[in-house]
This record gives C-alpha cells, structure tokens and sequence, in this order.
C-alpha cells in the first residue's frame, strides 16, 4: 500500500491583531473553493438546522461551527492529509518505500483532471478571516480555500442517501 506523507511541522499559531478602530469586527465578503458535495452538505446543514431551530444559520456562522469543532477535535493533522490525498492520491503502484521521489503536491495526477469544486461565499470579521488564515499557515496549509474545504468536508453532516460525510 502507499506510504503515509511525513507530518506537516506545525507551527506556533499567530493570529494578527486588529487594530483598534480597524473594523476588526466588521463582516467582510469572502468566497473559497469547495467541492460541490461539500456545498450541497453546507446547503443542507442549514436546511436541516432551520427545520430544528426555526432558525437558519448563516454562511459565516457554518464555517465559525465547522471550525470550531476542528480546533476542538484538534485535527489538523488529518485534514492535511485528506487535502494531501485528494491532491495526490496513491496506488500500489506508486509505493515509494524508500521515500526516494517524495511529494509533489503541485502535480496532477489525473490526465486531464478537472477540479470539482464551486465557490462558496460568507461574510466574515476581519478578525475571523485572520484566525482562518492564521490556523491554515500553522498547519501548512497552501490556501485558505483548502483549509476551509477541508474543515467543512469535516464537519457537515451526509446528504441524505447515503453519501458519506468526510470522506
């Protein structure tokens, strides 16, 4: 079977201050790529949480939850390597035992291959933008995108038919 990648070194996480008067607590408009199943589960959490609630939660408020949860369950370890397969998934034949060709996570691996992913947008605070953006750089993350992916895929739950939830 394929060789688990070694472990991102995580680093101290810094989340830039918001300086006073800045807006730091002021919504801002942001838009990540996610995987489409992922954007339909997003759809469905707040469908699911109006029906229970009478409430819908917003777009900012999902990934405030979903993120939340990772940081509780500390796994950023696993939502590395989940982004780190899906980029570069191996087979048997790609089994490097002695580590001699190491990753290339910027390489396709599919000829052809298109990404399946939507836009999905939220409003967040400055401040929570940095601790976003701050968690995703600690963990070795490349973009902001991958990271929130990664943390909703975690989070939300199956569509309804069987469809797993984080992969």
């Amino acid at each position: 079977m394929a060789s688990p990648a070694a472990p991102v070194p995580v680093r101290a996480v810094e989340v830039p201050p918001v300086v006073r008067g800045g807006g730091g607590a002021a919504p801002t408009q942001c838009t990540v790529m996610v995987e489409r199943e992922v954007r339909e589960r997003f759809v469905h959490y707040q469908t699911l949480a109006k029906a229970q609630t009478g409430r819908e939660p917003t777009n900012a408020v999902v990934v405030r939850r979903a993120f939340l949860a990772a940081k509780r369950q500390d796994q950023w370890a696993q939502l590395q390597e989940r982004v780190r397969s899906r980029r570069q998934p191996l087979s048997e034949e790609d089994y490097d035992p002695d580590g001699l060709f190491g990753d290339v996570p910027a390489r396709r691996v599919e000829r052809g291959g298109v990404r399946n992913s939507t836009q999905q947008s939220f409003r967040p605070s400055e401040q929570e933008l940095r601790v976003y953006d701050a968690y995703a750089a600690a963990h070795g993350f490349a973009n902001r995108s991958d990271f929130l992916d990664a943390v909703l895929d975690a989070f939300l739950p199956a569509l309804p038919g069987g469809r797993r939830a984080g992969r």
